[in-house]
């Protein structure tokens, strides 16, 4: 049977002024039965400590252990209370109030298992589950494109399906028509957790152009891929990274980092490159 549940979603925010903040935790109520629980990121979260890294880390240390001691109590002395009562309870604990720690606006969602739904709820808005490398190079087209349009002049790049041999479809997200030839654009992110995801990315995308190139469809010359490398330092992943890097420069085409937008402007504007040597990660 499904139960009606109220969350607040627990912001770190340390610089009132800025009104930045990192998602910390969540807190979550079930006036029906009286269940009310909360959960908090880690102590060393790595999210807060590279975004704030202007901050004295103890700041965000010390904050959680009181914040969560303070949440024990309240879930703990509000653990009878049900109905109106307990939301009514948690609303007062969730208004806006001084602090570093501070909670968003209580919001409602139907569910079997409170349990569940509050680990849900935490990995979606703190461990952020969703941001998949396919969500991450969306991030990067719709930036590049709204990027292109500022800083290239004639030339539209938009996403377009090109063919590659045995007659393969491919759709690649930015692409330019230039007289009788393409200029395409490809993001890759390289910020899997494991090896084999990583190396199961790369080799996709090295396999889809090499079939356009085999085809035809887009030139060495004319084929760029923009990559962000593995953020985390796990050597087996960069590793893996380096052999991905090896045979993408197999192929000929151009690679520059992403953070590099002066380069991807640069291949972008220049309209024929027939002797150009490929860009270089090095």
């Amino acid at each position: 049977m499904k139960q009606l549940c109220h969350y607040s979603i627990i912001r770190f925010m340390p610089f009132l002024e800025t009104e930045e903040f990192a998602n910390v935790g969540i807190l979550l109520v079930t006036p029906q039965t009286g269940y009310s629980a909360f959960r908090l990121a880690p102590k060393r979260f790595a999210r807060v400590t590279d975004f704030f890294n202007d901050l004295d880390g103890s700041i965000y240390q010390k904050g959680l252990h009181l914040f969560d001691e303070e949440l024990k109590r309240v879930t703990q002395e509000y653990g009878y209370r049900t109905g109106k009562n307990l939301l009514n309870a948690f609303q007062e604990v969730t208004r806006l109030r001084e602090g570093v720690f501070r909670f968003g606006t209580m919001s409602a969602i139907l569910c079997d298992n409170p349990e569940q739904q509050l680990d849900e709820l935490y990995d979606y808005y703190v461990g952020r589950n969703f941001v998949t490398p396919e969500y991450r190079e969306q991030v990067m087209v719709k930036s590049l494109r709204n990027g292109l349009r500022k800083h290239v002049d004639g030339l539209r790049y938009v996403q377009k399906q090109l063919h590659g041999d045995l007659n393969t479809a491919i759709n690649m997200p930015l692409v330019a028509a230039v007289d009788d030839y393409y200029k395409v654009i490809k993001p890759l992110a390289f910020d899997q957790t494991k090896p084999i995801g990583l190396l199961e990315h790369g080799e996709k995308w090295i396999g889809r152009v090499k079939r356009l190139l085999n085809n035809n469809a887009v030139l060495p010359q004319n084929m760029l891929f923009t990559v962000e490398e593995p953020a985390k330092n796990k050597s087996e992943l960069k590793a893996v990274y380096l052999e991905v890097e090896r045979e993408i420069d197999k192929l000929g085409i151009n690679v520059v980092p992403f953070a590099d937008k002066e380069a991807i402007y640069q291949f972008a504007r220049k309209l024929h490159q027939p002797e150009a040597a490929p860009f270089s990660l090095t």
